[in-house]
């Protein structure tokens, strides 16, 4: 088919999708072709061309698709002046086309088991019947939605914590790269808004406990892990710097020293930082975090904020911008769920080290500082708030000077 022709024929029938759910006008749907409403038809540059185009919209007409109304003073069939719909079903046939409006009923009949789980799903038809993207996709995508409903499903009935990304991606959709690329989508169904902010792949997978490797427990301080391995029940004293563990073995922790402060942090330079600077070795628990954390580290985490003792301080120390506090809002929770109370460290700056210029930022968007101001609005973290709603930066944890909660008195 001419290439003009079919442009301009499927450029009739989206204004006729388009048109489909909206109260009838009593207008007829046309295509005018002048050089702003179809510049394509005034870039034919040769007789063929032009010939091939008509040719075909003829045929369109002689199928009972359209109608067309041609420019009487440029001589008989030389110029178009408009084409008018005259029947939707055949011309979506004659250019074999599925309309919307069929797929968007075949759409809806997929997933209407679906909407009381995923109530989004509305949103997401209501955007596919006005042709509109959600997260990037169209209706043709809809095996998208449902592998990703496959897989939170899966994760959520799952016995283990942690569950390889690509190992579940092969036994669901037997690709194994293919869950990496649904996250966008996974986001927005664990969202239950499609207008939310879109988070990144490593904190959507955390919260269902996908990951990519095997996660390990970085540690450093006055504390003692109880683990056991291959049936064989033994105690691990952490030793300095710090000391590696498999979430999976550990089965609870020993503290002796009273106070503690325990300090998460959220980048790895820093934790190796903190951990070779800390004088104070006994009154210290040092742990990374290892970015947003997975199931199975928030269970280790648990068990730490059990075993301090009464008077312990918990801080959490990440980078200043949304992913920072996306994690500290996790941790925060953590801390809710045992009775412990989580409060930030330098994720607000004082003049000193903000005026600093090898301190890396960036703008924060408005949508980054609002959801910021609602996360430390809910967890009462009062002087971030208004550091953020001040400054609106973004800073990066490690081009922050290493330093521990002043509590300790740790240089």
């Amino acid at each position: 088919m001419s290439t003009i022709a079919y442009q301009a024929l499927e450029k009739l029938l989206r204004s006729a999708e388009n048109a489909y759910w909206k109260e009838p006008s009593g207008r007829a749907i046309k295509l005018r072709f002048t050089a702003r409403s179809f510049p394509h038809y005034f870039a034919i540059t040769t007789h063929a061309e032009k010939e091939s185009c008509h040719g075909e919209l003829l045929l369109a007409m002689r199928a009972g698709a359209i109608t067309i109304k041609w420019e009487r003073q440029a001589g008989e069939k030389n110029q178009i002046e408009f084409i008018t719909l005259q029947d939707s079903m055949k011309l979506a046939s004659f250019l074999g086309i599925t309309p919307r409006w069929d797929a968007v009923a075949a759409a809806e009949s997929q997933l209407s088991g679906l909407h009381e789980d995923y109530p989004v799903l509305l949103d997401v038809i209501s955007m596919w019947r006005r042709g509109m993207k959600p997260r990037g996709t169209s209706i043709e995508d809809i095996k998208d939605w449902v592998d990703a409903i496959r897989v939170i499903e899966a994760c959520n009935n799952s016995t283990t914590l942690d569950i390889p990304v690509r190992r579940i991606s092969a036994l669901l959709t037997f690709d194994s790269k293919r869950v990496e690329l649904l996250w966008n989508i996974i986001d927005a169904l664990l969202q239950g808004d499609i207008n939310s902010s879109q988070r990144c792949a490593e904190e959507v997978f955390a919260e269902i406990g996908l990951i990519k490797y095997p996660p390990t427990i970085l540690i450093s301080g006055n504390i003692q892990a109880l683990v056991t391995f291959h049936q064989v029940e033994t105690t691990i004293k952490v030793e300095r710097p710090y000391i590696g563990l498999s979430p999976s073995v550990i089965a609870g922790f020993i503290v002796k020293s009273s106070p503690i402060t325990l300090l998460s942090v959220e980048n790895l330079t820093t934790f190796h930082e903190l951990s070779t600077k800390n004088d104070n070795f006994e009154n210290c628990i040092l742990l990374f975090t290892g970015g947003m954390p997975s199931p199975s580290w928030k269970r280790i985490y648990k068990l730490i904020l059990n075993a301090l003792p009464a008077e312990s301080k918990v801080f959490h120390w990440g980078d200043i911008d949304i992913g920072g506090f996306r994690i500290a809002k996790h941790l925060a929770a953590c801390c809710k769920d045992v009775g412990k109370v989580l409060d930030l460290h330098m994720m607000e700056l004082g003049e000193a080290s903000f005026s600093k210029k090898d301190v890396i930022r960036r703008e924060l968007t408005d949508k980054e500082i609002s959801e910021i101001e609602n996360i430390c609005l809910i967890w009462g973290w009062q002087k971030e708030y208004t550091w953020i709603a001040s400054n609106k930066f973004a800073i990066e944890q490690e081009s922050l000077s290493a330093s521990w909660p002043k509590l300790n008195k740790q240089a």
